[in-house]
């Protein structure tokens, strides 16, 4: 089931412009483009712009504004580090955004004039603002902040539930709180021992900022039952009264509800749930204030990832993994799904306008960009350049390539061909596996997980396949949920005989094969290694290696993901049994391949202690092992020198030991 691999496409290399492969270093220059939004106006969009700066170790964010019509880009603040999510105030004449103190360590409500200027910092919370939003008449700023651990006399010994292994002070709730948006004191809104959810759901879903109702009169927001950082599964839709404080949820569910929004031209709330059991596919939903709730996206067969409502209009635009891109939809109350005409582009980040989208997003051979349909029904505009240096290299060409298993299950992925490839020569191969396992690997750019190795190990010759296992998110739910109670035998299945095509086709040297991958693909790399010995290497890059560790010991909601992936707890006689067949750490004594383990040691959402684990095993039984720490790391280094040493350390493994 192969495709878009046909010899016409294969053959069109010849005509191409010689340019050079890119190197790890090169990626110093791409700049960062993220969280746009449009002006009250719908006349301007302001943006984060990041670039690295390797020298300081440091991420230096600018907010920019770029004019729609002329796309003419002025800085609104000078270049700083972590200052991050824009938002309008109602007339357009300020941009509010979070700015960390000086030690960086928590960030707090700044103004600037959206023309730019002097910035006026309006809260000096001591726990600091999570998430926030303008009231809208604009007088007032709604915000979210941890509650303060309460030590008397040194005593801070404290009770400990689902948290992750590294909580070394009491779990405290976030609340709510009201200040005015010139600033001034603030006023609590919220109390009790529930808390607005700040930490990563287990399936899809994100901690987001609270939500006014049109009419000023309400708060929307994710209310988690308690403040343990591995239950956010515990989280359903709920809406605080601002002038009595009275909380109320808005239906009756109350487990993984996510990411609530006001319309602002009606009292209801658009959010995302699970579309059934087991868990699988995210629904976007909308309910009344008055009572009632409707599934807005029934009719479309994928995970519903974020939710914007059209401003003035009863219709939501939901972002989705379809097929091999991201992509917005459009969900109306009064008529089937709506796509865009968008073209081939990944969509990471996007704000919505009343008939009008702006929108940043790339392809596996086009960099990260700002884009903008000045009409829903129209084609794309380029609004901005800043990745232009970027398009010089050759990239190597990306083709998506279908293929069905020995049981039936039709799988994609992206195959990127080698720089310079020849007709009838064999590649050696660097398969790459995403993790979730509610993911894809998606023509794109960056940010997701090995599109960076993509790009590099082409320009070193190698075919590199990043397979779409069963498990993915973007064939519907039934391959979704495919990998339920079958977390290791059926994804591994889907892979390799996706490896056994491409060596069937000739492309592949089979004697030249490499395997990586980063959470759960550290987990499917670290099980194919254990039940399979064609690897030149393999990579486990903050590998899930253990499913009783993950349970025990992570956070982030993972406790959730991992009983509800396996149908049960370790101590349930019904899946103990898979709690140990199904975890790569049992066959680590079979492992024979050279293998890198790197993990974070400040990684709560994949325990070090799992590494450990695998470490000890193979270094016991005298296999080849490389063992890395990324010092207060969680589950992905976050500073530019150590991401880049993160990749360059897997690079360099994989090609020391294709030599050899």
């Amino acid at each position: 089931m192969r495709t878009l691999l046909s010899v016409a496409l294969i053959t069109s290399f010849a005509g191409l412009a010689a340019a050079k492969p890119i190197t790890i270093r090169d990626y110093r220059s791409l700049i960062g483009i993220t969280n746009p939004q449009l002006s009250p106006n719908e006349k301007s969009v302001a943006f984060v712009k990041t670039a690295h700066d390797f020298k300081n170790d440091k991420d230096i964010t600018t907010l920019c504004v770029v004019d729609l019509a002329s796309k003419a880009i002025h800085t609104v603040t000078a270049p700083a580090e972590n200052a991050t999510s824009p938002r309008w105030s109602h007339d357009g004449s300020k941009i509010a955004f979070l700015k960390n103190n000086d030690d960086g360590t928590i960030a707090q409500i700044c103004v600037v004039s959206s023309s730019g200027g002097s910035v006026k910092q309006i809260t000096h919370v001591a726990t600091g603002v999570q998430h926030f939003a303008w009231s809208p008449s604009g007088e007032t700023f709604a915000f979210d902040s941890p509650d303060p651990v309460d030590i008397q006399g040194h005593d801070d010994i404290f009770d400990l539930g689902d948290d992750g292994y590294l909580t070394n002070s009491k779990p405290t709730p976030s609340h709510i709180w009201l200040v005015p948006s010139s600033g001034g004191k603030p006023r609590r809104l919220t109390h009790g021992t529930w808390s607005v959810m700040e930490n990563p759901p287990p399936f899809a879903g994100t901690p987001t900022d609270p939500s006014w109702s049109p009419d000023g009169r309400y708060i929307t927001f994710a209310r988690q039952a308690n403040a343990d950082n591995s239950d956010t599964d515990l989280s359903q839709v709920a809406i605080v009264d601002v002038k009595s404080g009275d909380v109320k949820n808005v239906t009756s569910q109350t487990t993984y509800e996510y990411n609530p929004v006001f319309s602002d031209k009606m009292n209801a709330i658009a959010y995302i749930r699970p579309h059934d059991r087991p868990l699988g596919v995210m629904d976007a939903y909308a309910a009344t204030l008055e009572g009632g709730e409707k599934n807005i996206a029934s009719n479309l067969d994928r995970d519903c990832l974020t939710v914007n409502w059209l401003r003035n209009f009863d219709a939501v635009v939901v972002t989705a993994n379809d097929g091999l891109l991201s992509t917005p939809i459009l969900e109306s109350f009064r008529g089937p799904v709506r796509y865009f005409k968008i073209g081939r582009r990944s969509v990471t980040d996007l704000t919505m306008g009343e008939d009008k989208m702006v929108f940043v997003a790339s392809n596996g051979e086009t960099p990260t960009e700002l884009y903008y349909l000045p009409k829903l029904t129209s084609t794309p505009i380029q609004l901005t350049h800043l990745n232009e240096a970027l398009r010089n290299y050759d990239f190597g060409r990306y083709y998506g390539f279908a293929w069905k298993t020995p049981d039936g299950e039709v799988n994609d992925g992206v195959l990127t061909y080698p720089v310079g490839y020849q007709e009838g020569h064999k590649y050696p191969l660097l398969v790459f596996i995403h993790g979730g396992p509610e993911a894809a690997s998606l023509d794109e750019f960056l940010p997701g997980e090995g599109e960076l190795l993509r790009h590099t190990m082409a320009g070193k010759g190698y075919f590199v396949f990043s397979p779409n296992y069963r498990g993915s998110d973007e064939l519907g739910r039934k391959h979704e949920q495919g990998i339920f109670g079958n977390p290791g035998v059926g994804p591994a299945s889907d892979i390799l005989s996706g490896i056994d095509e491409l060596v069937k086709e000739g492309l592949v040297d089979p004697n030249r094969i490499t395997v990586a991958g980063h959470s759960y693909g550290g987990y499917l790399t670290c099980w194919l290694i254990s039940h399979d010995h064609r690897w030149k290497s393999g990579s486990v890059l903050d590998g899930a290696v253990d499913w009783a560790n993950e349970y025990n010991f992570s956070s982030d909601g993972n406790l959730a993901w991992t009983r509800d992936s396996l149908g049960g707890t370790p101590s349930d006689p019904a899946t103990a049994d898979l709690y140990k067949s199904g975890s790569p750490i049992t066959y680590a004594g079979d492992i024979t391949t050279p293998t890198l383990i790197i993990s974070g040691t400040s990684d709560e959402t994949v325990p070090i202690t799992e590494s450990y684990r695998l470490y000890h095993a193979l270094k016991d039984h005298h296999v080849p092992v490389r063992f890395v720490g990324v010092p207060g790391a969680h589950h992905m280094p976050s500073d530019p020198v150590r991401y880049e040493r993160f990749w360059q350390i897997t690079e360099d493994w994989i090609l020391a030991h294709d030599r050899t």
